[in-house]
């Protein structure tokens, strides 16, 4: 297989060179998936020209794999009798698949470019909730009657099999549509002309039904070791079908899903550019701003022992022994507050590296996106910083919170917190990124090394700026 940056070239070089004939001979000794990949760093409006230079078939199958950003901007860019030729090879599920993240303007141009018969097939997708068996179905699947003969079935796959999703597997229905059975590609092969599908189906079925959750319907495909499942309502009669490359989308999502939740993130993307970076903020801060909160009963316990041990804590000095006793229960919630916000940065950042989602020219964009985020992080997270001292402290000195040395506490661990953040998400990204530059495997760059790295860096930094005020 040609290199991704060897190809990204040779496709360039073509393009620059208006030799469509050069350009789609690539296309059709590589892998589209490579291909897409390949464009994907490419300027968009030279994109928009290669697009213009494949035939259409290639221009749609490559189409397909290319991300969100690059297809709305191809379909924006594109006329009318453009986005209808890509329309036109797509089957149902992916147009729904593309309209599902596209602007309003651009899914009007996209359902305008579709024919009669793809609206109803999309309407008939989209009624289904997205997360279920119905919404993540084909509706350009193969049925026949079980009254049908191998010699009908054979002439139905030679003369319309471009319009189905896959000819591999073909289910059996009865008059009213209720699901029997299924048949092979080689079943019809195999058997003779005259024979039904009745006496050559096999009944031994597994299928779920549209409302099915899409997590059970990829275990189902695990367990039962299925290339396609039919999806029945529940009068038993067949809707759809669920292929094998649906489910292992399914499986992609669902496993981002887990991990993203383990380090404490909610609802992101899958796709690190598809993520904002308010929804990136918004994803994050909860549990970030939980464990701050929580922290005040770690804090409140040091201070308890501190006592217990006759540790100075009521003191009115700035002198260093005083104020560190002062700093030291905040350093284990800031060092703890700030590894979990870098594990999220390394978590996402691995994720996208394994799904070959970044590229070398990203990593100034992906720095920018990471320091936006942590200054939006730590808004919230200083403003409940500050109000939970000022409780604690009036809980600790009887209401009296004037002295000094508390107010450079709050405002040590202010900044402490900031800075720690800060470099905590810098460096849960550039660590994947460089062992990824190593050669090594990104999750090298995982919890324990993340969390290690960046407790010396928030003791270091913390306990740094109470110096200043020695």
């Amino acid at each position: 297989m040609t290199e991704t940056k060897n190809l990204e070239n040779l496709i360039v070089e073509a393009a620059n060179n208006n030799d469509i004939r050069a350009l789609r001979e690539i296309s059709k000794q590589v892998q589209y998936v490579d291909f897409a990949e390949s464009i994907e760093q490419i300027e968009e409006k030279l994109v928009l020209k290669i697009f213009r230079m494949l035939d259409e078939e290639r221009a749609t199958e490559i189409f397909v794999y290319l991300s969100d950003r690059h297809q709305e901007f191809i379909m924006d860019s594109f006329s009318s009798n453009e986005i209808k030729e890509i329309v036109e090879e797509l089957y149902s599920d992916d147009i729904v698949d593309l309209i599902d993240n596209m602007p309003a303007q651009i899914v009007k141009k996209v359902l305008k470019a579709t024919t009669k018969e793809q609206r109803r097939e999309i309407n008939s997708i989209l009624k289904y909730e997205e997360d279920t068996a119905g919404g993540i179905m084909s509706v350009n699947l193969i049925e026949f009657k079980s009254t049908d003969t191998v010699e009908i079935a054979k002439k139905v796959i030679k003369r319309r099999h471009e319009e189905f999703d896959e000819v591999d597997d073909m289910f059996i229905v009865d008059a009213d549509g209720k699901l029997l059975g299924s048949i092979e590609i080689k079943d019809l092969l195999l058997n003779e002309d005259s024979k039904t599908m009745e006496e050559i189906m096999t009944t031994k079925l597994v299928s779920v039904t549209f409302d099915t959750d899409q997590e059970i319907v990829g275990e189902t495909f695990k367990r039962y070791d299925l290339n396609t499942m039919p999806v029945v309502d529940k009068q038993n009669k067949l809707v759809g079908i669920i292929t094998v490359d649906d489910v292992i989308d399914v499986l992609v999502e669902e496993t981002t899903e887990d991990i993203q939740k383990f380090a404490g993130i909610n609802d992101a993307d899958a796709d690190y550019f598809e993520t904002s970076v308010w929804k990136m903020f918004k994803a994050r801060s909860f549990w970030l701003m939980a464990m701050l909160i929580l922290g005040t009963i770690t804090q409140i316990l040091l201070i308890v022992f501190f006592d217990a041990y006759n540790m100075p804590t009521n003191t009115n000095s700035t002198d260093g022994p005083e104020l560190l006793m002062l700093l030291l229960p905040m350093v284990l919630i800031v060092a703890g507050v700030a590894g979990t916000s870098g594990n999220q940065s390394a978590m996402m950042m691995v994720r996208s590296l394994t799904l070959r989602q970044v590229h070398k020219k990203e990593v100034g964009e992906i720095l920018l996106k990471e320091f936006l985020v942590s200054i939006l992080i730590t808004i919230p997270l200083i403003l409940i910083n500050v109000l939970r001292l000022v409780f604690v402290y009036l809980v600790q000195y009887d209401g009296d919170i004037s002295g000094s040395e508390l107010w450079i506490s709050i405002g040590t661990s202010s900044i402490g917190l900031f800075l720690s953040i800060l470099i905590a998400n810098i460096l849960g990204t550039l660590l994947p990124l460089g062992a990824k530059l190593a050669k090594l495997d990104p999750t090298v760059a995982s919890s324990p090394l993340v969390t290690t790295v960046v407790d010396i860096i928030a003791v270091a930094t913390f306990l740094g700026i109470g110096l200043l005020f020695i």
